[in-house]
């Protein structure tokens, strides 16, 4: 059948969702800063006065770099799939069918290059599946190319996974991070499974399904990482007292010739004299945490590739001020 009886039924005059597309980002804005101000209305107003908009941007833009992806491909998987199983169309087969292919390969470029180590198993298991449904599809008869592109070519990306990845997925196990040991071994072994066709009846309940769930929890994880991503720098500021110097360590709202605006991370806003100030230092960003230390020859899996292949600074002692003590 061809791909145009798929869209032929498409629905029209839906102009008006391309409105709806900067709703999004503007709300996630603005509940950045309700978060930062601790829920109060004026130190939210300062924040609006003083914050670039780039910087509030830059937080949307960098998240949505690697969820993009993770929607591209599991939209045209269960689209696909749902039309190989049933034969019929759908609003999921017809998103699915809007997706040029160009735009399926850049998806799993931009994913190769911002997912975490962790995740580019899962990255293979989607590129696989898309590329063996696309096959089925396009080539119906042809059980060759079939048993090549669909169940030889995942076996042969399994195998060579599991030996690429076995010095990160034994650090794992031993460890006991069972999280990671699943994500660095199950889904390369699945892509072979999900290369074909699944039972007509539970076909639309199961992508359907999924696709529902993806859409509604989309939403809550892009807000979940916008909400702790830095929107200010952190300094460490060194002040004169009348005893003994005192160090005020928070984010730097704005300065002046007279004044800084430094909010805690308390959340209390402090405006302090610059003829009290007797240094000041930009503290590093720590970031989360690692949850694991299981890692490929120094690559951490909670790294993507850039911030692998990205030089690392050199390692300096950390500041005191930055420590909340004074620095004599």
């Amino acid at each position: 059948m061809k791909s145009t009886a798929r869209v032929k039924d498409a629905p029209r005059n839906q102009e008006w969702l391309l409105t709806l597309l900067p709703i999004f980002p503007l709300v996630l804005l603005v509940m950045r800063l309700w978060y930062a101000s601790r829920q109060d209305t004026q130190t939210l107003l300062l924040l609006l006065q003083n914050i670039s908009p780039l910087g509030l941007l830059s937080a949307v833009l960098l998240t949505t770099l690697w969820v993009l992806p993770a929607l591209i491909l599991g939209g045209r998987v269960l689209g696909t799939l749902y039309w190989i199983s049933t034969g019929r169309s759908s609003w999921l087969v017809r998103a699915a069918e809007r997706l040029p292919g160009w735009v399926v390969a850049l998806a799993v470029v931009v994913g190769l290059f911002t997912w975490q180590l962790r995740f580019l198993p899962t990255l293979a298991m989607l590129s696989l599946t898309v590329l063996g449904l696309t096959v089925r599809d396009r080539f119906p008869r042809n059980e060759g190319l079939w048993a090549v592109v669909c169940y030889a070519l995942p076996v042969t990306v399994a195998v060579l996974s599991y030996i690429v990845l076995w010095p990160a997925i034994g650090t794992a196990f031993a460890a006991h991070d069972v999280a990671t040991s699943l994500l660095l071994t199950l889904p390369q072994g699945l892509a072979v499974l999900l290369t074909g066709p699944v039972p007509r009846v539970p076909a639309r309940g199961l992508t359907h399904g999924i696709a529902a769930a993806m859409a509604v929890l989309t939403p809550f994880l892009v807000g979940a990482v916008v909400m702790k991503a830095p929107i200010l720098p952190l300094m460490a500021l060194q002040l004169s007292e009348d005893e003994r110097p005192r160090v005020l360590v928070g984010y730097l709202v704005a300065s002046d010739d007279q004044m800084s605006t430094v909010l805690g991370r308390d959340g209390v806003v402090s405006f302090v004299r610059n003829d009290r100030l007797e240094s000041k230092v930009l503290c590093p960003d720590f970031g989360e945490v690692p949850r694991t230390w299981a890692n490929l020859y120094g690559w951490y899996v909670e790294q993507s590739v850039v911030s692998w292949l990205a030089p690392a600074p050199p390692p300096t002692p950390v500041d005191p001020r930055c420590q909340g003590r004074p620095k004599d």
